[in-house]
């Protein structure tokens, strides 16, 4: 893999299609878990659409920065510790840029999805998407992506979820960042109505 400033480039097609196709997969695999973790989120939690879609991929991107954490520092194995003492033992360095590469593409997909979404609700309200209300009002959606994933990864949701109590759990803290969701979107609301008046 060559090295453009922040780029990587694969040296073959066929080291870009592993690529292509690893980041379809890390993609679908963290959307579909963030697609869960809000399905089963109270149906009375009063966020508009779009701030359930945008949590929703906070969510994703969260879920997608903790996949490559673990990945940089994977457990332990006969064969990464006999690859410190014999480096020819190891696994190469080759893979791990190709996962980092694989990590950009996906982070890249996510922040552009949870940029255009901001932008589409706030072209609807003649908001200007860059300004202070409206970036308060997305950290409040990414702290509460934050919250909801350090909950929702400690429960496994296709055995024991309707047994676990990590769900009510996940429940009120999702109530209780809503509430701060909805403040924010009454205070950016209303600073550009005054300014508009």
């Amino acid at each position: 893999m060559t090295q453009i400033g922040d780029l990587y480039i694969p040296q073959d097609e066929r080291a870009l299609r592993s690529v292509q196709r690893r980041a379809e997969t890390l993609d679908r695999a963290v959307r579909d878990w963030s697609g869960t973790v809000i399905g089963v989120l109270p149906k009375t939690l009063p966020l508009i659409d779009h701030e359930v879609q945008i949590t929703q991929l906070f969510l994703a991107q969260q879920r997608r920065l903790n996949a490559e954490l673990d990945a940089r520092n994977p457990q332990s194995t006969l064969r990464t510790r006999l690859g410190r003492v014999l480096p020819f033992v190891g696994e190469g360095s080759a893979d791990h840029e190709l996962l980092r590469a694989v990590h950009r593409i996906v982070s890249a997909r996510l922040e552009s999805d949870i940029d255009r979404a901001c932008a589409l609700y706030c072209e609807g309200q003649t908001i200007p998407p860059i300004s202070d209300p409206v970036i308060d009002w997305r950290v409040a959606m990414r702290f509460m992506a934050q919250g909801l994933h350090r909950i929702a990864c400690q429960i496994d949701f296709r055995r024991d979820y309707t047994t676990s109590a990590k769900r009510f759990e996940l429940a009120l803290f999702a109530r209780e960042a809503a509430a701060d969701v909805i403040q924010r979107r009454r205070s950016m609301l209303a600073a550009f109505q005054k300014e508009a008046v």
